[in-house]
C-alpha cells in the first residue's frame, strides 16, 4: 500500500491506499488500534476496488494531535476522501471507527454510499440508558487503575479469538501508555454522549459482529439498531470483537456480496 501524508490544523493524519477500481472503501479502525487491522481487506478487495486505510488521530503515526474527537475524526475522514479526488466511499468502520464512519456519513451524507459497521453500535445517544451511559462514563477511569500490561493483555483477549489477531492486538496497544488509552476512551465516551438528535443514516447499512464478541452490549445494541433503523444485519461466526481479523474470509465474503447487492439496487432505483 501506498503511504501517504495529510496536513490538518490539529496535526498530520496518515493512510494508505492500494488498487485503482472505480468504487472506493475507505476503513476505520477501532480504538487503541491502528490501520494494521484490515491487511487481510486491504489485500483482498484492492483488487477490484480503490482502498483506503488511516490511522485515526491519536492512533499509529498519527500523533501528535490536538483535541481528538469523534466529531474531528469524521472531518479528517472527509478531508481524506477530498485528498484523493473521492467523491462518494463505501465506508466501514470497526467499533471506534464505526462511530467515526457515521460521524462522516452524518456530516456529509451524500459522500456515503454504503455503511458497514463492525462490533459497533449506533451513535445516538438516544439508544443508552442511564445505567449504560453511567458505566461508558466511568470506563476511562477503571482503566487507569489496572496494571498496564494486565490492562493491554485483558483487552486484547477480549477483541480477538485468534492467536495472530491476539498478537496484533497486543502489539499495537503497547504504542500507547495507559493515560492515552484512557484518553482516547473518554473521548469515544463524549463523542457518543453528544448526539442527543435522533439522526437516521440515508445510506445502505450492515451491522455485523462476531459470534462471540463480548465487549459490553455490542451484540444487544447491533440487533436493536438493525431492528429498530431496518438495516441488514450479519453474525460473523468463529470471531470476537475485531471480527474482520479473526475471520477475514467470512467477513470479506459477507461484505463482498453487501457490496454488489447495494450496486445493483443502486442501478434498479435509477432506473
Amino acid at each position: 500500500m501506498e503511504h501517504k501524508q495529510l496536513g490538518t490544523q490539529r496535526g498530520i493524519v496518515h493512510y494508505w491506499t492500494a488498487g485503482s477500481g472505480t468504487e472506493t472503501l475507505l476503513f476505520t479502525h477501532g480504538a487503541t488500534m491502528d490501520h494494521g487491522m484490515f491487511q487481510f481487506q486491504a489485500e483482498y478487495f484492492s483488487m477490484d476496488f480503490k482502498v483506503i486505510s488511516w490511522d485515526v488521530p491519536l492512533h499509529g503515526l498519527s500523533r501528535p494531535y490536538a483535541g481528538f474527537s469523534l466529531q474531528h475524526a469524521g472531518e479528517d475522514l472527509l478531508c481524506i476522501l477530498d485528498a484523493e479526488g473521492v467523491q462518494a466511499a463505501h465506508l466501514i468502520g470497526q467499533s471506534m471507527g464505526g462511530y467515526i464512519s457515521q460521524v462522516a456519513a452524518f456530516l456529509a451524507p451524500a459522500r456515503v454510499k454504503t455503511l458497514t459497521a463492525i462490533g459497533s453500535s449506533p451513535i445516538q445517544a438516544s439508544y443508552y440508558s442511564r445505567l449504560d451511559r453511567w458505566l461508558l462514563s466511568i470506563t476511562p477511569a477503571l482503566l487507569r487503575l489496572y496494571p498496564y500490561n494486565y490492562l493491554i493483555r485483558t483487552v486484547a483477549k477480549q477483541v480477538a479469538l485468534t492467536q495472530p489477531a491476539y498478537e496484533y492486538a497486543l502489539a499495537v496497544q503497547k504504542k500507547h501508555t495507559k493515560e492515552e488509552i484512557a484518553n482516547i476512551m473518554m473521548a469515544v465516551y463524549t463523542g457518543v454522549m453528544s448526539y442527543h438528535q435522533d439522526i437516521r443514516l440515508t445510506c445502505p447499512v450492515l451491522v455485523t459482529y462476531g459470534a462471540q464478541d463480548k465487549t459490553g452490549k455490542v451484540r444487544a445494541y447491533s440487533l436493536r439498531w438493525a431492528a429498530e433503523e431496518g438495516h441488514e444485519l450479519h453474525v460473523i461466526p468463529n470471531a470476537a470483537h475485531n471480527a474482520n481479523m479473526d475471520n477475514p474470509q467470512g467477513f470479506n465474503t459477507l461484505l463482498d456480496a453487501f457490496l454488489h447487492r447495494s450496486a445493483q439496487n443502486a442501478v434498479k432505483n435509477k432506473k
